[in-house]
């Protein structure tokens, strides 16, 4: 570390003013210049409040005068903390970087981890790739916690992070009591979107379900099931459709189901995939909504825009991703003596053109 050459340190009142001296670079020669133990440098460097006011003022004086800074490694090695946070997204970069979502809940995280003092790494993991990235991930020494974001079912790096008691936050269903999650309520948004679809006076009802390794698609899913179950309809096979959360997806399927099933109201898992299921009704000649009304999952910005707008079920995606932001970061603070979490954030319907036709 450079000091200025002609820096001196009055160690009778803590005042500095200009004259011949050697660089400061350690702790240990703040100590001798402020007159006080190495101790007390370094409570005063860690704000610790068991420092008196003048003493205090004394060595903060010599450390701004000097510019020092702590060492972050060395620091994180006394600790045993970096103040770094992991993000996991199991998915394909194709997929994260087109899908609004991942970013509207990373900037949720992110934000929350900079009100906190704390820096976020993400890692995406290609399919091609799992096996390598997910030991990349457990034998990494630069994070305090990870949060692993889109819940993959039976997911292997869970039970290894387990194992290892890396400090842990879901974003999804989670069935680990002893590991914190959050999710929004995908059961009761997916029954949401069945009595507005039937509100509307639609009966004969198809869907286009997300990744079904994922908790969400399963539970959007079992939500559109049990309101159909609620009306004593039944459940079609050849009116699900199994997607993968991609607008291309969303349109592959719509037209297939358009080709073996009559329908006239289809709820869609993902907003995403609500615009290609559009585009393949509008191609197969049918008006939205009067032949057929169409709901989604998320509230992405692109919904609102769309032409027709999509009427959705909202999932408060930025706060999904500051809660378990702040979760992880509490439980860290705390030295991992708090009880796990398990939050639900409800989701609510947001009505537009795709059922209403206003």
């Amino acid at each position: 570390m450079y000091l200025d050459p002609f820096l001196r340190v009055n160690l009778e009142n803590g005042q500095i003013r200009r004259g011949s001296m050697n660089n400061i670079t350690t702790i240990n020669e703040i100590a001798k210049l402020a007159g006080v133990s190495r101790s007390t440098v370094s409570r005063v460097i860690n704000n610790d409040p068991n420092v008196r006011d003048r003493t205090r003022a004394k060595v903060q004086a010599i450390i701004d005068e000097i510019g020092y800074q702590p060492n972050p490694v060395a620091r994180s090695l006394i600790s045993g903390r970096t103040r770094v946070l992991g993000l996991v997204i199991p998915m394909s970069y194709s997929s994260v970087f087109t899908d609004p979502f991942f970013g509207i809940l990373s900037q949720g995280i992110s934000s929350t981890c900079t009100v906190n003092n704390y820096t976020l790494m993400l890692w995406l993991i290609e399919p091609d790739y799992e096996k390598r990235a997910n030991q990349n991930i457990l034998n990494n020494r630069l994070i305090d916690g990870i949060i692993i974001a889109s819940n993959v079912i039976d997911d292997p790096l869970i039970e290894g992070l387990i194992s290892r008691n890396v400090p842990l936050v879901l974003i999804g269903r989670n069935n680990r009591p002893e590991v914190s999650s959050v999710d929004a309520d995908n059961i009761h948004g997916g029954m949401m979107a069945v009595r507005h679809l039937l509100s509307t006076g639609r009966d004969q009802l198809a869907t286009i379900t997300g990744h079904m390794d994922l908790y969400s698609a399963r539970d959007r899913l079992e939500g559109f099931e049990r309101g159909l179950q609620e009306k004593n309809l039944p459940i079609l096979e050849e009116r699900i459709a199994y997607g993968d959360y991609t607008e291309k997806g969303g349109y592959l399927q719509a037209k297939s189901l358009l080709a073996h099933s009559s329908f006239n109201g289809l709820f869609v898992a993902s907003d995403l995939m609500g615009f290609g299921a559009l585009r393949a009704i509008h191609e197969a000649g049918l008006r939205v909504p009067e032949d057929i009304a169409v709901v989604g999952f998320d509230d992405i910005p692109a919904a609102s825009r769309h032409m027709p707008s999509l009427t959705t079920i909202r999932q408060p995606i930025h706060q999904m991703g500051s809660i378990a932001a702040q979760t992880l970061i509490d439980q860290l603070e705390s030295g991992n003596t708090i009880s796990p979490r398990r939050i639900i954030l409800p989701t609510e319907l947001v009505a537009r053109e795709t059922t209403s036709g206003q």
